[in-house]
């Protein structure tokens, strides 16, 4: 009897469903951990070494650590989570991000949501950075005092042919700022 129970168990885990999508499901390259980052509208925040300390709850998953040209995205999806004092009318997100290329392969594609609502897709290319700017409108932001950025890559690039997905590279982010309408 105990021995069935336990093959119950290993066949149906009681897992919450982060956990499932990452490992068992493989439905997602984004292992999301619980934090929060704070932020206040109107600051810049780089996402390179002299950013570390105040990215570091921001970066839920799929996210490298911050490194002189960066942050790294891995995977095919990426997120940031931040706890925001009330806003009215929106917010204007400006990102400055490069694009991670391997010949033949020269532009990345993101596509950007926020809370769920999908904003804004951009084409990044070359080794210089770009600035991706959108609009977050106020019924993306929902009142709930956070704003969760879900990131997409449907080009990123894989590390070598034997490598798994959630090690593929897209984007560098460089610095992120939001600024109320």
């Amino acid at each position: 009897m105990s021995e069935l129970a336990i093959l119950t168990l290993a066949l149906n885990p009681d897992v919450n469903g982060d956990y499932r999508a990452y490992y068992i499901d493989r439905t997602t390259t984004c292992l999301n951990r619980d934090a929060i980052g704070s932020y206040t509208p109107g600051r810049t925040i780089s996402f390179r070494s002299d950013g570390a300390r105040q990215t570091a709850a921001m970066r839920v998953c799929g996210w490298s650590g911050p490194v002189a040209d960066g942050t790294h995205s891995l995977g095919e999806s990426s997120r940031l989570r931040l706890a925001l004092p009330p806003v009215r009318g929106g917010l204007l997100a400006t990102l400055q991000v490069a694009a991670v290329i391997r010949p033949p392969q020269l532009t990345q594609r993101i596509v950007i949501s926020a809370n769920g609502v999908r904003l804004h897709q951009a084409t990044v290319s070359g080794a210089a950075p770009m600035t991706v700017a959108f609009v977050i409108p106020q019924a993306a932001l929902a009142d709930t005092g956070r704003l969760e950025l879900f990131f997409d890559y449907p080009d990123g690039i894989a590390q070598s042919p034997a490598a798994s997905n959630i090690y593929n590279r897209s984007i560098k982010l460089i610095s992120f700022r939001l600024d109320a309408l």
